[in-house]
């Protein structure tokens, strides 16, 4: 519990142009605020439409902090629902399960419902009252359900904007993300990275948007292991004369860019034989687009960029990386490495082994990136005497880019300031 607990608060007064005060990371009733005016306010990323592919698969996550469940029903059509029973509220099934059911059953009075939400069984229906109506008694469904590329997006808030308009300058990366497999589809089928820190989300939100750290945190790394395995250390990447940029996209959805480089070699096994025919097909696919099928072999996904999308969904590298906030001390993340159709088993082993590379538990890069959140967690619970934590770097060099974008070198926060504009105005606009 940090030393003092703030009970209120207004949050305009806890981030300027440069600068956010601690509170807005250790103070539990900001999160708490955070729960209703950004993750039910704005779409919300659940999961991808090969996690639930066949009739009568569901998945069990949270949005912000509540229970749902992704389904498909007997039909092919997806839903999400609240994931708790309509009698006394039991979840009908545990957070971060996943699997084939034809039916739900509550394990406390055995209320059954199908995927599509429908509650078709009551033990002892007959001693119900006569205002009971089953057809008003199914699953309670969110505001909002929305795909992009597979991509399952939910939100409680029936006034959202739509999808479409919620990604916006973000659609572009989910393309170079899919468009990398000849069929123009990926699989998230092969298990999940997990882990857990002592701290807030807003955490690895910023960190996995942060070019300024690598160098120093990632150091054993890129100087015992990058260099012999291409000659070059990180500087090249992210030292001062870096192409690489940090993008602030509109939305709070930001970037790093790296596509000025080809960083297909940093992470993974060996080039895989069957690599030529891979790219083969994709210039098949893509004849009749000039290019395009070059732009994305050399992007080679995430690669090409580390992509938020705001609150909660990372692309980077070969993942998908999905932000829980659990409460304002303690955060989950899951790292989905994902496969592609339609190419050769060893590319797909071949990008497995990427992800295990950098972002497996035995890894040389998230094990160090926990690491500093529990430090910089250590540190903000102990300091109330410090009470502004520093987002100016680049303040003065951002150039515009596109209607809503921004950038700057990729050492700099140009990111983090569209992240914090977006919270900022989140938390406003709940409070009209």
């Amino acid at each position: 519990m940090p030393a003092e607990h703030f009970t209120r608060f207004n949050p305009t007064h806890l981030i300027e142009p440069h600068r956010v005060r601690r509170q807005a990371f250790v103070d539990p009733a900001v999160f708490d605020l955070e729960m209703t005016r950004v993750f039910s306010s704005t779409w919300v990323f659940l999961g991808h439409e090969s996690e639930v592919s066949e009739p009568g698969s569901y998945k069990a996550t949270t949005l912000g902090t509540q229970p749902v469940l992704l389904t498909r029903d007997v039909q092919g059509a997806l839903h999400v629902f609240i994931n708790a029973c309509r009698h006394r509220g039991v979840p009908l099934a545990d957070d971060h399960t996943q699997g084939t059911c034809r039916h739900f059953v509550c394990p406390y009075h055995g209320w059954t419902f199908d995927p599509s939400g429908k509650l078709v069984s009551v033990p002892m229906r007959d001693r119900q009252a006569s205002v009971f109506d089953e057809t008003q008694m199914g699953l309670v469904a969110v505001a909002k359900l929305d795909s992009y590329r597979g991509f399952v997006f939910a939100s409680l808030n029936p006034h959202v904007p739509t999808l479409p308009e919620h990604l916006g300058a973000a659609a572009e990366f989910f393309d170079l993300f899919c468009d990398l497999s000849p069929s123009g589809n990926i699989r998230v089928e092969t298990g999940v990275t997990r882990y857990q820190f002592r701290g807030n989300w807003k955490q690895q939100v910023e960190n996995s948007m942060d070019g300024y750290h690598p160098a120093l945190v990632h150091h054993s790394f890129f100087e015992d292991v990058l260099k012999p395995r291409i000659g070059r250390g990180m500087g090249f990447i992210v030292g001062p004369q870096s192409p690489a940029k940090s993008v602030s996209l509109g939305n709070g959805h930001a970037l790093i860019d790296f596509r000025a480089f080809d960083r297909k070699a940093i992470l993974g096994a060996e080039k895989p034989k069957s690599e030529q025919d891979w790219h083969d097909k994709l210039r098949a696919r893509y004849a009749d687009r000039p290019g395009y099928a070059d732009t994305v072999i050399a992007c080679n996904g995430g690669d090409g960029f580390n992509l938020l999308v705001y609150p909660n969904l990372v692309l980077i590298n070969n993942q998908i990386r999905v932000i829980h906030p659990v409460s304002y001390d303690r955060t989950e993340v899951f790292a989905y490495p994902v496969t592609l159709e339609d190419v050769a088993p060893e590319i797909n082993t071949a990008r497995v082994r990427a992800h295990e590379d950098f972002y497996g538990p035995a890894s040389f890069g998230a094990p160090d990136d926990i690491e500093m959140f529990q430090r910089q967690w250590d540190g903000l619970l102990r300091t109330p005497g410090m009470e502004w934590l520093y987002y100016d770097r680049g303040l003065d060099q951002e150039e515009k880019i596109g209607a809503h974008g921004r950038q700057s070198h990729v050492s700099d926060e140009t990111a983090h300031r569209g992240i914090w504009r977006r919270w900022l105005q989140l938390m406003q606009e709940g409070a009209r």
